[in-house]
């Protein structure tokens, strides 16, 4: 079976979507077909492009909803060609805003020959929302980054360290938890802090390392590419990412804790659903009051940080790559 896959989100642009469906196409690359708008086109234009393209495949994958999803629904129904969607859990929120958007959106999950969520949480909440089953298929490490750990795991160490070196790593967004962690670590010296990506809220983060007179512990490096990322996982000792679910935005698993433990790293992050699936080596807090004492004990217990960096890499070895994940779409080809 031929299947087109049309996205405004893939590769180079960076992101858990773009990532999630390179995914799909690395996994099958001689049936999926990349329909790749740098802008997402008008509906006119979206509805007699994807109706020109599909009548050259099989069936239409999507993985936005809306507005995607609704020329995917009409389009598929007129041609008499099955379609699947995908949905991350702020794609699912948006769909939902008001009473025509839920409408649609249920019609369309309804329709679709398969939904597939990104995590346990979001498969119950859409099953919920609109009474049909939906699939689980994970976000999952990238294969390059596999190979990487893999040899740097060896070289590991968890001991014999006076420095404790932590890592954030993804947008600057305020939902993340930096401005937690700067406060978590402002009296303990102990700590030195990277901070890995760009976004809006940088500024307000640079303004608190100031603040905080933390500029000679706290770094913020805003151009690392996939490929060297590596470097900064094998050198941490902790990752920690306290996020926050605000209105309009919501971490709905986090990759970014997959890579952590992949490399052995053990994590600190907020019990929220989904994010809590992605977590088996680290330590799960319910606010930031919680944050200062998972760092320090973490920080003053080296075996526990070694026992929970190899939990935690273990569980994303069996579960978490992309051959284990995606090869479940295979009944749908």
């Amino acid at each position: 079976m031929k299947v087109i896959l049309p996205t405004n989100d893939y590769p180079p642009a960076r992101g858990g979507v773009a990532r999630y469906l390179q995914a799909v196409k690395k996994t099958f690359p001689q049936n999926v077909e990349i329909l790749h708008w740098q802008k997402l086109p008008g509906r006119f234009r979206m509805f007699f492009q994807l109706w020109k393209e599909l009548k050259k495949f099989d069936s239409l994958w999507t993985s936005h909803i809306l507005p995607i999803g609704t020329m995917a629904m009409i389009v598929a129904s007129l041609l008499r060609k099955p379609y699947g969607v995908f949905l991350h859990g702020l794609d699912f929120d948006l769909a939902r805003r008001n009473a025509w958007k839920r409408f649609l959106t249920k019609k369309i999950l309804r329709k679709a020959q398969f939904v597939v969520a990104n995590s346990n949480a979001l498969r119950k909440e859409i099953e919920n929302f609109c009474d049909r089953s939906v699939e689980v298929i994970y976000p999952t490490v990238n294969d390059a980054l596999v190979e990487s750990a893999s040899m740097l795991f060896k070289d590991k160490k968890y001991c014999h360290k006076k420095k404790i070196h932590l890592l954030t790593t993804g947008r600057l967004i305020e939902r993340k938890g930096h401005i937690n962690v700067l406060e978590a670590i402002v009296n303990k010296p102990e700590f030195y802090y990277t901070i890995i990506g760009d976004g809006a809220f940088r500024s307000v983060i640079e303004e608190k390392i100031k603040a905080l007179g933390l500029g000679d512990r706290v770094e913020i490096l805003r151009n690392v590419k996939d490929a060297k990322l590596a470097h900064f996982y094998a050198l941490a000792d902790i990752f920690v990412m306290p996020v926050e679910n605000m209105k309009g935005d919501r971490e709905g698993f986090g990759i970014v804790y997959l890579e952590a433990q992949l490399f052995g790293l053990p994590v600190i992050a907020t019990d929220l659903p989904g994010v809590n699936e992605a977590i088996k080596g680290g330590i799960l807090i319910n606010g930031k009051s919680e944050l200062p004492k998972a760092l320090n004990k973490l920080a003053n217990d080296c075996l526990l940080r070694k026992k929970l960096g190899r939990i935690g890499r273990d569980f994303i070895l069996d579960n978490f790559t992309r051959e284990k994940q995606f090869k479940k779409l295979e009944k749908f080809l």
